[in-house]
């Protein structure tokens, strides 16, 4: 693995000479924290997820999401949740119920059950928006930044997150 990737400030800085991102979104790129708690403090409104597509294939649940706040899109993000690596039956499912009930967001899920977690950066990039992430955000920009990390839990990977934002158009 690339050193530079284990140092998000030296990423997100040479991104930003080249794309000129926004504090903001330099914040959200290298946090290694909740980004619906930033999203909810940068914008003093509550976060709203919208569940776009999820499904379970080999014990793994798949789920893709807009969150936003007060009707503007500003987030696309997938994950995938290996749900057996969570070793409690009884904690495994409870997850794997409000995953699949309701638009909650994994920060939140994770904080209602209590689990002791750390986020690990796997990938900070700028990136060109997928057509399905087009149709959702809306961005004026051909290329977004983007980042994919790990959610760690007794040193398994318990969930891939890769979000995409689409912050610029709405500070």
């Amino acid at each position: 693995m690339d050193d530079r990737y284990l140092k998000p400030h030296i990423v997100i800085g040479d991104l930003s000479k080249i794309h000129g991102l926004k504090n903001e979104e330099k914040i959200l790129l290298g946090t290694d924290g909740s980004i619906t708690n930033l999203l909810e403090i940068l914008f003093g409104e509550e976060v709203v997820v919208e569940t776009l597509y999820q499904e379970i294939i080999d014990n793994v649940n798949y789920r893709a999401v807009l969150l936003g706040v007060n009707g503007i899109p500003l987030i696309y993000a997938t994950s995938e949740t290996p749900l057996n690596l969570i070793d409690e039956i009884h904690i495994r499912e409870k997850i794997k119920k409000d995953l699949l009930s309701a638009d909650i967001p994994i920060g939140k899920i994770l904080k209602i059950h209590n689990l002791e977690t750390r986020r690990e950066i796997v990938e900070i990039a700028v990136k060109e928006v997928p057509d399905v992430v087009k149709n959702k955000l809306n961005p004026k920009r051909i290329k977004i930044p983007q980042r994919t990390y790990n959610i760690i839990h007794k040193n398994k990977v318990l969930m891939t997150i890769t979000e995409m934002f689409n912050l610029e158009d709405h500070l």
